[in-house]
């Protein structure tokens, strides 16, 4: 079908496609009927191959899932996942001829209505739609609805819907995003009856004067209808709180006619005719305000009465009230500044690629919720409609995203205006869509998509439609925040071309010294009155998010930094399985895909399936609402909610006095009533002789605090911890300061262990080298996608070296206690063992490295040994429960933790290194029988225990490629590096 070519035109963006408008739910006047299920389909491989009357082709056909892409329905059509690069070798606006084009088919019965639309909801990328062999219209903009008028092509009885989806056209241009490209109807298909007169769009906005601590609802109701509306026409607006009760009176407006001669001989004003559209005002409303820890929500109730005062038609929509402002280098709601704990998300899901229920989203915001994140940037384009639903509800701040991002032509495709109608289309269609979400609270721009004409307009354009909310655009600003500048380049006032994109200071990636300079000279001038968001930071790759707690520092520490969003919320690996049914996480270059740009798709703090990995219980301690610190008998209660109080009816704080990591006392605080940003000192007067036992303490003595909820909320049930907090009173022996390569020892447990240690001290060897990371950039010997990435690890050979004996090793008996000293090159390092057996079958350890100047970066300095399978149970005292390392290490407390050596395992998608614990005073492996070893640090050490060598890990591609070993391979660490960030 040739006429299909003509479309792919960037200039044009729809044909016969009804405005956008807001989704609400009816109760009178119209119905909705879903035509989610069972379509017949047929994949073409090109746009050409599409028949001229193909939807009464009986040939070809199979039943397909709507919604669902086909490159998840064994369509023989596969996912491609680029980063930055095009699918193809093409120029803009062009596309390949290789195009696979999905045909659906479906049958309906006519529905009892005057009028009759469809809608779909997504569609990747070109969606054309007949309807009974009649063309009927066209969009682009994957991410948002299409809607169409079917009531001229419909007949009675059964009708044939039809629609045509290529799998790229002219706008993958601008939907170059960081994320899977699939093909295919990924969200719901309606369709909707209603009368000729009818309610098309309700538009509202509840503001909350905190002053006056009263709300006013602005309302504007469009109806449509078949021609020239008649006299008579008018709405009413109602609102209810959650017991239905009447929130101020009912408000009425009459529906405006048309300018034309009425009675009289007089003319309504062409000049200040609004359209069929009516506008109402409730004012003085006594309604609580919304904000993402009181997501406080009421029914709005609109009513569309014919001229015989008949109600023709009923809908409602959820409001929230709040004011958002920006102003004093703060992002301000409802008059208090914010921070903003945020995460970027997609719509992705590991089995279908895109298609999400309901529930499925909610229990992504609930997770987030329980973590204590409290926004999310709509990664980078307007998610499911059902997320802003779930976010009123639940309280979550929105930055919504329009569907723009030419990363593979950042700068060209901006300037060049070839695609300015179709960037104004996409984020003005977003607004219209969103703008009645309380829990919006900011415009995105797009991503990625360089600077020009077309983003000062639609800027323009959101700011004269939507002035209640602040406009970002990260690539509109000229700050130079490459990782390469220094901090001093951002210390400049912006230029008025910049202002006219953001109203934020928005970068990514820049570094903690970066973003302090731009805070510590924000605040020394007046020239720059914006706060500063990360539009995304803490890059997730792998095991990583190092460096949080810096961050976060700065965060709290410098008013103009506003916090930021972390890249990103979930890893987006697709669900497989290999012909010997282990399963696996599919990436960039599984599917066949070339280009493609690897594992940089798998960022997130989750995995596929939603499981948290260690850096989100690093974030959620972080960004924690409330904070209880101790000190002289006394327990200090900080407030750090910005909009609520804390009560004892809502938060129950409790305290354990440990000595050892064993519990000695126990109790909880009497919480009184704390304002938002406020403190509350509460004695424990029984703690307060606690540390006069320090002389008899081996490892430490602690007061632990435990925060959580007193009460179930719809996030959460009661119990739920929302943080942990630990003050060391005391603690025992010290040995001084750990050096790289400092003491250690591997002993007998006081209380009776029997230690094989003859034949675990024999497999002791150093070692420089840990599996590296998705930030290592050394993965299975290749360098990093997308970044380049290639550590002086490889060049110096860590990964190679094997310790080599330089001599036989002195034996020496000295004070009567056995001692043999070993000297070991590893490559141009050396390394030198002293090892003496003490009385009661111990051996002590002390290790020293000596390592060339030119090799500044290791990761790690330690030893390395093995014992059995069967010694599989781990204790130690130091932080926990979960892994540790340097940089990710504040959100752990410091006790006695028990684990298995198989839960030491994280499953990330690509294997990597995990599994560490950093400063530790001992650590202890035993088997069922209670048989095993003790290591005591002089005064701390790390280690690590696991089922998986390094070699394994760093062999390993996917999941279904890791094999657990024979035996158990532990370190022991005097130094090991960090995570870092930002792959």
């Amino acid at each position: 079908m040739d006429e299909l070519t003509d479309l792919f035109t960037p200039s044009l963006t729809e044909i016969g496609r009804l405005p956008m408008t807001a989704p609400v739910t009816s109760t009178l006047g119209r119905t909705e009927t879903s035509l989610d299920g069972r379509w017949d389909f047929k994949l073409v491989p090109s746009v050409a191959a599409v028949g001229s009357a193909w939807w009464d082709e009986t040939d070809g056909w199979r039943p397909i899932v709507v919604p669902g892409v086909w490159t998840r329905q064994d369509s023989g059509d596969l996912p491609q996942y680029t980063n930055v690069v095009m699918p193809w070798d093409e120029q803009p606006p062009f596309v390949p001829a290789d195009n696979p084009t999905g045909l659906y088919r479906t049958t309906f019965a006519k529905p009892d209505h005057e009028r009759v639309t469809v809608t779909f909801g997504g569609a990747e990328s070109m969606l054309v739609v007949w309807c009974n062999g009649s063309f009927v219209g066209m969009g682009k903009d994957s991410r948002l609805a299409s809607s169409f008028d079917l009531t001229p092509y419909l007949v009675d009885g059964t009708n044939t819907l039809a629609a045509a989806v290529t799998r790229w056209c002219d706008a993958t241009w601008i939907e170059d995003q960081d994320h899977w490209y699939h093909g295919g109807l990924h969200r719901s298909v309606v369709l909707t009856g209603t009368n000729m007169v009818r309610i098309d769009d309700v538009v509202s906005n509840g503001d909350f004067d905190p002053a006056g601590r009263t709300g006013t609802l602005d309302v504007t109701v469009k109806v449509g209808a078949s021609g020239k509306l008649g006299p008579g026409w008018r709405v009413t607006a109602r609102l209810a709180d959650e017991n239905n009760s009447d929130l101020g009176e009912v408000q009425a407006a009459d529906v405006p006619r048309s300018p034309k001669a009425i009675e009289g001989g007089a003319h309504l004003s062409a000049y200040t005719y609004v359209g069929q559209e009516a506008s109402l005002q409730l004012e003085a409303l006594p309604v609580e305000p919304w904000t993402a820890e009181t997501p406080r929500c009421y029914t709005m109730e609109i009513s569309l009465h014919d001229p015989e005062d008949r109600v023709a038609e009923t809908v409602t929509r959820r409001v929230g009230f709040r004011r958002v402002e920006v102003a004093g280098r703060r992002l301000l709601v409802n008059g208090a500044p914010i921070l903003i704990a945020g995460v970027n998300r997609h719509d992705h899901h590991p089995d279908t690629g895109k298609t999400l229920t309901s529930d499925e989203i909610r229990h992504e915001l609930v997770s987030m919720k329980q973590h204590n994140i409290n926004a999310v940037r709509t990664a980078h384009y307007p998610n499911d409609p059902v997320l802003l639903d779930l976010c009123d509800e639940l309280g979550l701040y929105v930055l919504d995203e329009a569907n723009i991002e030419s990363h593979a032509r950042h700068d060209s495709l901006a300037v060049g205006g070839l695609f300015d109608l179709a960037m104004m289309a996409r984020v003005s269609r977003m607004v219209l869509r969103d703008r009645s979400h309380p829990c919006v609270i900011g415009w995105s721009l797009g991503n990625e998509s360089g600077y020009g004409a077309g983003h000062d307009a639609a800027a323009a354009w959101v700011r004269r439609v939507d002035p209640t909310r602040y406009v970002h655009y990260q690539g509109g600003q000229h700050h130079d925040w490459t990782l390469t500048s220094p901090p001093e380049m951002r210390e400049r006032p912006p230029t008025a071309l910049e202002r006219l994109s953001t109203d934020m200071v928005c970068p990514m990636y820049p570094s903690v010294e970066q973003i302090r300079s731009w805070g510590v000279w924000a605040e020394q001038t007046e020239e720059d009155d914006r706060p500063l968001i990360l539009c995304e930071y803490s890059h997730a790759m792998g095991n990583s998010n190092g460096g949080l707690a810096d961050y976060w520092a700065a965060f709290r520490e410098l008013p103009a930094l506003g916090g930021g969003f972390v890249w990103d919320w979930r890893d987006q690996g697709l669900r497989e399985v290999d012909e010997n049914g282990r399963a696996w996480w599919a990436y960039g270059g599984h599917y066949g895909d070339d280009p493609n740009d690897a594992n940089f798709c798998i960022n997130g703090l989750v995995d596929p399936d939603g499981l948290p990995h260690p850096g989100l219980r690093e974030l959620a301690w972080l960004v924690r609402p409330v904070t209880v610190s101790f000190s002289d008998g006394i327990a200090t209660v900080e407030n750090r909610y910005q909009h609520r109080s804390i009560t004892a009816d809502q938060l129950l704080v409790g305290w354990e006095l440990l000595v050892d990591g064993v519990v000695s006392q126990r109790g909880h605080l009497d919480l009184p009533t704390i304002a938002p940003g406020q403190t509350a000192a509460i004695p424990i007067e029984s703690v307060a002789v606690a540390p006069a036992d320090a002389e008899t303490v081996t490892d430490a003595i602690t007061i632990d605090f435990t925060v959580a909820l007193a009460a179930d909320q719809p996030w959460a049930a009661a119990g739920h911890v929302l943080s942990r907090e630990q003050t060391v009173l005391a603690t025992g022996p010290d040995s001084g300061p750990v050096e790289a390569g400092g003491s250690a020892s591997a002993a007998a447990d006081e209380q009776g262990f029997t230690v094989p240690t003859a034949g675990i001290v024999a497999t002791v060897s150093p070692t420089l080298w840990r599996a590296p990371t998705d930030n290592d950039g050394v993965a299975q010997g290749w360098t990093a996608p997308f970044t380049g990435i290639r550590p002086k690890w490889l060049e110096w050979g860590l990964d190679r070296l094997t310790a080599t004996p330089s001599g036989s090793g002195d034996e020496a008996v000295v004070d009567g206690v056995p001692t043999l000293k070993t000297e070991t090159t590893l490559g141009a390092a050396s390394h030198r063992t002293t090892r003496t057996r003490h009385a009661g079958g111990y051996y002590r350890f002390e290790e020293e490295f000596v390592i060339p100047d030119e090799w500044t970066d290791l990761p790690r300095v330690g030893v390395v040994f093995t014992v059995p399978r069967a010694m599989d149970q781990l204790r130690w005292f130091g932080p926990g429960p979960d892994e540790t390392y340097p940089d990710r290490l504040a959100g752990s407390t410091t006790g006695l933790w028990t684990s298995s050596v198989a839960d030491q395992y994280h499953p990330y998608v690509v294997p990597q290194e995990h599994g560490s614990h950093v400063s530790c005073r001992w650590f202890e492996l035993t088997d069922a029988s209670g048989t095993g070893f003790r290591v005591v640090g002089e005064p701390t050490i790390g280690f690590a225990a696991r089922h998986h060598s390094d070699q394994t890990l760093t062999g390993a591609t996917t999941l279904a490629e890791l094999r657990e070993d024979d035996h158990i391979e532990v370190h022991v660490d005097g130094a090991i590096r960090g995570l870092g960030t930002a792959a």
